[in-house]
């Protein structure tokens, strides 16, 4: 194994589960109820993940971005032990980023928490800390691997020092562009596109592939 400087994580079902980064803000203002519409018509196919974003964000105008921060530990649901996951790579000289479909602003507090040294997402309108309901850029499929080209660019990593930790199929870019790459809870559809596959509910399980 090439020596890796750079661990890439994603956040929704990688990192958070059941409640997810598009999600929590709805919650958040009060729209419980409509986002579960939106989530059974994405699962029933009426809209794609990327069209169910964009109705996501309509039910998230108005609210505060301050309360993303203020509710993130009693709402969001983290798999164990993150912070001491990075805080292990970090020890060897590892640095962790998160990149995710989801909201930048969730991002940014995820990565705040647990102590990543940057992160990505898609850019949700913001207009005097209120959340507008407007997207305006979204990752999409290519954006991931597009924030991750761009990141390695700019502080001198090959994607042979990279190692990446995903779920699903958004990952997958990541996973061939990776010197390395493990599935964590994965998807059945991505079996075989990344070099390891576990299953847990402990990310720690995941430095022996890495340290």
């Amino acid at each position: 194994m090439n020596e890796i400087r750079l661990v890439c994580f994603d956040l929704d079902h990688t990192l958070i589960y059941e409640i997810h980064s598009v999600m929590y803000p709805c919650i958040l203002n009060g729209k419980y109820n409509e986002v579960l519409e939106v989530e059974k018509k994405e699962q029933n196919g009426v809209y794609d993940w990327i069209e169910a974003d964009y109705h996501r964000a309509l039910l998230i105008e108005g609210l505060h971005i301050e309360s993303l921060e203020k509710h993130f530990d009693s709402i969001i649901k983290p798999i164990q032990n993150i912070k001491q996951t990075i805080d292990k790579l970090h020890e060897k000289g590892m640095k962790c980023i998160l990149i995710t479909a989801g909201p930048n602003q969730v991002a940014k507090v995820a990565a705040e928490r647990w102590g990543f040294d940057f992160y990505y997402g898609s850019l949700y309108e913001v207009e005097n800390d209120q959340f507008t309901g407007k997207i305006i850029k979204h990752t999409g499929d290519k954006g991931k691997l597009e924030h991750l080209i761009e990141h390695c660019e700019k502080n001198g990593y090959k994607s042979e020092d990279c190692f990446a930790v995903g779920d699903g199929g958004t990952d997958i870019p990541i996973f061939e562009y990776c010197g390395n790459s493990l599935a964590i809870n994965y998807a059945d559809s991505i079996i075989g596109k990344a070099k390891y596959f576990i299953k847990t509910d402990d990310l720690k399980d995941i430095l022996e592939y890495i340290v």
